[in-house]
């Protein structure tokens, strides 16, 4: 049995992101758009990035601390740039170096992030604003859900954006809480109402 999935609505979710610091806050902020892992953004480069179409090509993911020519599906994912985020898709493409995200703090010379870079940035954030949640959960789960939850997109249309293969993989953000569950039953409702007998 799955576990449940852990997630936070938008205004929670970009408090977070407001308390990390801005020159980190581009490569969360594509999470949170874009609903894609976290390594898939670590190991994204300036050429996977169309400025004419205005589309990334997702092709290559980080395993074992290592950067793999081939995403964990092996899996070729193409998405558009969300309106929200061209204008920082612009400023990460006038930055010098191959990769898409960079770390000024890194150490080595690639100046790509890191899983636990990110985590370690992510943990502080939440600590800041009183949130406790995982990196993965708080940025592509919470978006996934968001969009079933509080945006109304059904579930093959949230299948579209994230490329997910399997629809059950997709229904396991479809979990909703009792309120959008009631707000579903009222909204569908197309019977007709009993209507009571008068009496002679």
């Amino acid at each position: 049995m799955q576990p449940t999935i852990k997630w936070l609505p938008e205004e929670r979710q970009m408090n977070i992101i407001s308390a990390i610091p801005e020159v980190h806050r581009p490569i969360f902020l594509w999470l949170k758009y874009h609903l894609r892992r976290p390594s898939e953004a670590c190991a994204l480069k300036k050429e996977d990035y169309d400025l004419f179409n205005d589309i990334f090509t997702i092709r290559r993911t980080l395993s074992d601390r290592k950067l793999v020519e081939s995403t964990k599906t092996n899996t070729v994912h193409v998405i558009p740039c969300h309106s929200e985020f061209t204008g920082i898709a612009k400023q990460c493409l006038s930055k010098p170096g191959d990769f898409f995200f960079q770390n000024p703090r890194a150490r080595k010379t690639h100046k790509r992030y890191t899983i636990e870079s990110l985590n370690n940035i992510w943990k502080a954030a939440c600590k800041a604003v009183s949130e406790n949640i995982d990196l993965y959960s708080g940025l592509k789960h919470s978006s996934c859900c968001q969009y079933l939850n509080d945006k109304g997109l059904h579930f093959s249309e949230l299948q579209i954006i994230t490329d997910h293969a399997n629809m059950d993989t997709v229904k396991r953000y479809g979990k909703v809480e009792i309120d959008r569950k009631r707000q579903l039953l009222e909204t569908r409702r197309t019977g007709p109402k009993l209507v009571r007998a008068n009496k002679s």
